[in-house]
This record gives structure tokens, C-alpha cells and sequence, in this order.
């Protein structure tokens, strides 16, 4: 539970929280928000819907798209909160590749201890462990939107406009920071997100089989990214 702050016309989330709407407020992500994030990653993973009855693992999903973003780059994600707690997130990375080299030194090792190896086990987890020890590939979109960002919101706070103002949000504060422009995955198993992402203004930058990969071209409104984010090589 949290206690009400006065209601700001501006929300500026990273002195949060602030009030979003009335009964909705907003703040930045912190390391404390964890479970909370671990909760709505798992009740969200599986393509929106609840993933509990599917992993043998209930941490493993935050592990890989949620909790590294409250310990590295916490500046540019966001929480939502209502009377009963946290039930919504935005998580973003200015710099992807800066962001995979971090998390090759120091985030997944630890985690490579942890968990068994993809081979080592069937269905649902194998995807999410491949990347835990295989690490993230680069791709050639991290040249052209070198942030990158995801939403997750439990059922009480879909469908009232709350991911749209997320996504504004962050691609602001990205803007601001000198960020050429952001990208996203969703999977094609996911057409609620896929609508969701066209009806926020991003647009389809490719299509695979599985899935598209979103974008947001900035123009040139904070400081320069020249010489800040490490481009990856085309594959």
C-alpha cells in the first residue's frame, strides 16, 4: 500500500510518485519493486497471459526482461501503482549494447550458476534460458534505435490509456537524452501488444515468422549520442 501524494499537473517520475490520474500514481522503478516486477512479468509471459502454470521456474522471466533494468538504468523505468500496489511497469535502456555488455559481465554469470542449461529441459523455459546463457545477440536495428524498452501491465490497468502514456514517457526522457531512436520485440503469439504498440505510435521496422521488431525515430532534442552508444555489427 501506498500513501497518496498530492496531485502534480506534471508528473516528473523520476522524484515520483507522482499522480498519474486520480487513484493512479507513478514513480520510478527501483531495486525495491523487484518482486513486484517478478510478479507482473510472470503473470504477463506468457504472449500477455498468466505464465505461472507453464515454467518450473517463477523468477526466471523478471530475470531476463524485468529485474536488470532496476539495478542498471533505473532512470528510464517507470511503476504504476494503485491503492493495492505496483501492477504495471515500463522498463528502458538508453544504450542496448552498453546494456548486454553489462549484463555479460556481471548480470548473468551468477544467473548461469543458477539455472540449468536449455538443453537440460523441455517447453516453455528452454526459450528464456538460451538467453541467460547464451547472452543476447546483436542486430542491426541497435545502429539505427539503440534503446530499447518494454511495457507490462496486469489486467486492472489495461485498457485506460496507461501504456500509451508509459511509452510517451520514456520516449521523452530517451529524446531528451540524445537517443536516436528505441525498438522493441513482441511476439506474433501477442496481437494485443502488437495492436497496442501501433496505437502508441511506433512503428513496424521488421517481421519475422515469430514475431516484429517496433520502432521510434527521435529527432535531435538532448545531447548528442555521437560517440555514446557502441553500434553493433550487422549480422
Amino acid at each position: 500500500m501506498i500513501q497518496p501524494p498530492a496531485p502534480h499537473p506534471d508528473p516528473d517520475v523520476s522524484a515520483g510518485p507522482h499522480e498519474l490520474r486520480p487513484g493512479l500514481w507513478w514513480r520510478q522503478v527501483g531495486v525495491a519493486d523487484v518482486p513486484a516486477l517478478q510478479e507482473i512479468c510472470l503473470r504477463t509471459g506468457d504472449a500477455g497471459r498468466d505464465a505461472t502454470a507453464r515454467t518450473a521456474f517463477p523468477e526466471l522471466l523478471a530475470d531476463v526482461y524485468a529485474t536488470p533494468y532496476a539495478h542498471h538504468e533505473a532512470r528510464f523505468g517507470t511503476v504504476v501503482e494503485d491503492a493495492d500496489g505496483v501492477a504495471g511497469y515500463l522498463l528502458g535502456c538508453r544504450d542496448t549494447a552498453a546494456f548486454e555488455r553489462w549484463r555479460e559481465a556481471e548480470w548473468w554469470p551468477p544467473l548461469r550458476a543458477r539455472y540449468p542449461r536449455p538443453e537440460d529441459v523441455q517447453g516453455f523455459d528452454t526459450g528464456p534460458l538460451r538467453t541467460v546463457h547464451g547472452g543476447v545477440t546483436p542486430e542491426p536495428v541497435w545502429a539505427t534505435h539503440p534503446s530499447h524498452l518494454h511495457v507490462d501491465l496486469l489486467p486492472r490497468l489495461q485498457g485506460k490509456g496507461i501504456g500509451r502514456a508509459l511509452v510517451q514517457r520514456v520516449c521523452a526522457q530517451l529524446a531528451a537524452d540524445g537517443s536516436p531512436g528505441v525498438h522493441l520485440g513482441v511476439s506474433g503469439a501477442n496481437p494485443g501488444a502488437v495492436a497496442f504498440y501501433r496505437r502508441a505510435g511506433l512503428v513496424e521496422l521488421a517481421a519475422t515468422a515469430r514475431g516484429y521488431t517496433f520502432g521510434r525515430s527521435f529527432g535531435s532534442v538532448g545531447p548528442s549520442a555521437a560517440g555514446s552508444t557502441a553500434t553493433a555489427p550487422a549480422s
